[in-house]
């Protein structure tokens, strides 16, 4: 195996989780996992009294991760927050035309919005203008506001724009939707983060989905030990299939 690359690390502080990472954080959990790059993004859960303030000083700090630390963190993706509604869509021009950043991040159980609100579509096809984007969606099968049949809706709308699935197996029955969301959009990725560990997932992700669709993610800062990297290790999948998955596709969808 040549390279780990990471695609699901976060740097900042979550306040809701009380989880803090900044970049010196995460490094030393990715020399500690054998992680050699990160596709870093901001914490959710950090805290946002000023608003759109709160969102461009997060995407400062990412800016400036990457641009210290190039050789380990290679891309960033910066936030925008739906719930701000208009008054949001200036940083997605600041995001990925000043700072220079390869994509947005959204998290939607923490920002209170749904992945298929109007708001959302706004800033995507914002985004979208910019080309060779990458939005990065959390989904989750039991939530309300990012349901994988919500992303659905999103991807399908904007098939010029790449799409990153996050943490899309964290149970069985969202494995079987993240299935559905691969067949119905082929501009859907997904990411190893927060996988469940028992019954084969990966194994049954990469005939199902395929290893070309699926990218290492650790959820970094929120472990010591990273079970996630452990489980695609073990599969029962082949060498080049573990290839694909812990570098081969992010190389190809984040252009390294």
């Amino acid at each position: 195996m040549s390279k780990v690359i990471d695609v699901h690390a976060h740097v900042g502080i979550s306040s809701t989780l009380q989880v803090a990472g900044g970049p010196e954080d995460v490094l030393r959990l990715m020399d500690a996992n054998g992680i050699d790059q990160s596709i870093i993004s901001p914490i959710p859960g950090y805290v946002t009294p000023r608003g759109v303030e709160d969102s461009i000083e997060q995407n400062n700090m990412i800016a400036e991760a990457v641009r210290r630390w190039p050789d380990r963190f290679p891309r960033g993706l910066g936030v925008v927050e739906p719930r701000h509604g208009k008054a949001a869509l200036p940083e997605v021009d600041r995001v990925l035309g000043g700072l220079g950043l390869a994509g947005i991040m959204f998290h939607n159980d923490f920002n209170g919005v749904t992945v298929d609100d109007p708001r959302m579509f706004a800033i995507v096809e914002r985004a979208a203008a910019y080309g060779n984007i990458v939005v990065m969606v959390h989904t989750a099968q039991q939530s309300m506001l990012e349901s994988p049949f919500q992303l659905i809706k999103l991807a399908q709308a904007f098939p010029e724009v790449t799409f990153l699935d996050a943490h899309p197996m964290m149970l069985t029955a969202q494995l079987s939707a993240s299935a559905l969301v691969a067949k119905l959009c082929p501009n859907v990725y997904f990411d190893t983060c927060l996988t469940y560990h028992h019954q084969w997932p990966i194994e049954q992700a990469v005939k199902e989905i395929g290893a070309d669709r699926i990218m290492f993610g650790s959820d970094n800062p929120y472990f010591t030990v990273c079970m996630d990297k452990l489980i695609v290790e073990w599969a029962d999948i082949t060498e080049a299939e573990k290839e694909a998955i812990f570098s081969g596709t992010a190389k190809r969808i984040f252009q390294l």
